[in-house]
C-alpha cells in the first residue's frame, strides 16, 4: 500500500450547506501531514471524513487501502482499530480515571492481554507526556491540556496504523506541546505510523510535518513540503521553525 489516505473529488454537507468542494488529498503511509487554516475552513472536516464519521456527498474516501462507503459491518469494526482519532473534545468518560480512560482500548479489544502488559503500555504512553501522576484523577480533575493528553494516549495505546489529531494543541502549555511533539516524533520515527493533523496556528508541532496543506473555504490550495514552508516563512521575516530536511519529494503548490 502506496498511500494511507486517498481524498478523490471529495464534496461535504453539514447541515445542507457545502463545506468541501472538490477536495483531492492523499497521505502516502509513513507521512505527516498538517491541515492548516482558520477555523471552519473545512479541515477538521477533511479528519472526520478520514475517520469514517461523516460520508461525502461526492467522492470517495480510501484510508489504509479500504473505502469507508463499501466496507462490511466487520470490516468497519477492523479498520477503526487501526485508526486513533482525537477530535476537538477529547472525549474522556467522566466515571473513569485518567489511567482507566486510557486503558479503555486494551481491555476493549485486547482480551488476551494482562494486567502488567496492559499498565507496561498505558504507562508507556502516559510517561512522555508527562501525566504519569495524574493517572488517578478523574477527568473533572483534568485542566484541558491535561484531558486532551489523556484523549492523545488514549488513541497512541493501541499502536495504531493511522493517527488523526484536530488541533492536538488546543489548551497545551509550552512544555506540554513541545513533550507532546517528541513522543510523536519518537513514534513516527520507530513504528512508521501514518499521521494527519489539523492545526489553526503554527507550533512546534510543524516539526513533524512531511507536508503541509492549506485548507481554505473548503478547498485545498495548496500543498507544500515542509521546507518550501520554511523557506516561505524565512522569506516573509518569520522564524524559521525547521530542522534540517531531506526531503525530496516535491508537489505543485
Amino acid at each position: 500500500m502506496t498511500d494511507a489516505i486517498e481524498l478523490s473529488g471529495v464534496v461535504a454537507e453539514l447541515q445542507g450547506q457545502e463545506c468541501l468542494s472538490d477536495v483531492t488529498l492523499t497521505v502516502p503511509a509513513g507521512e505527516c501531514v498538517v491541515l492548516m487554516g482558520p477555523s471552519r475552513s473545512g479541515k477538521s472536516l477533511i479528519l472526520e471524513l478520514c475517520a469514517g464519521l461523516v460520508e461525502p456527498e461526492r467522492g470517495t474516501v480510501l484510508v489504509l487501502g479500504r473505502d469507508w462507503a463499501r466496507v462490511s459491518a466487520e470490516e468497519e469494526m477492523s479498520l477503526r482499530r487501526r485508526i486513533g482519532t482525537v477530535l476537538q473534545q477529547p472525549g474522556l468518560l467522566s466515571n473513569m480515571t485518567l489511567y482507566n480512560n486510557v486503558a479503555l482500548p486494551l481491555r476493549y479489544h485486547g482480551a488476551r492481554l494482562g494486567d502488567s502488559e496492559v499498565r507496561r503500555r498505558v504507562v508507556d504512553q502516559l510517561r512522555p507526556l508527562g501525566i504519569e501522576a495524574l493517572q488517578d484523577r478523574f477527568p473533572a480533575q483534568l485542566n484541558p491540556g491535561e484531558a486532551r493528553c489523556a484523549a492523545i494516549a488514549r488513541a497512541l495505546v493501541w499502536e495504531p496504523d493511522l493517527l488523526l489529531l484536530d488541533d492536538p494543541i488546543a489548551g497545551l502549555d509550552t512544555d506540554m506541546v513541545k513533550r507532546l511533539g517528541k513522543h510523536l516524533e519518537t513514534i513516527k520515527r520507530n513504528r512508521r505510523v501514518t499521521m494527519l493533523l489539523t492545526l489553526r496556528i503554527s507550533s512546534p508541532l510543524m516539526d513533524l510535518a512531511d507536508r503541509v496543506a492549506e485548507v481554505q473555504a473548503g478547498r485545498v490550495h495548496a500543498i507544500k513540503t515542509r521546507s518550501r514552508v520554511a523557506g516561505s516563512a524565512a522569506a516573509a521575516g518569520q522564524p524559521e521553525r525547521s530542522r534540517p530536511d531531506s526531503m525530496t519529494k516535491q508537489q505543485p503548490s
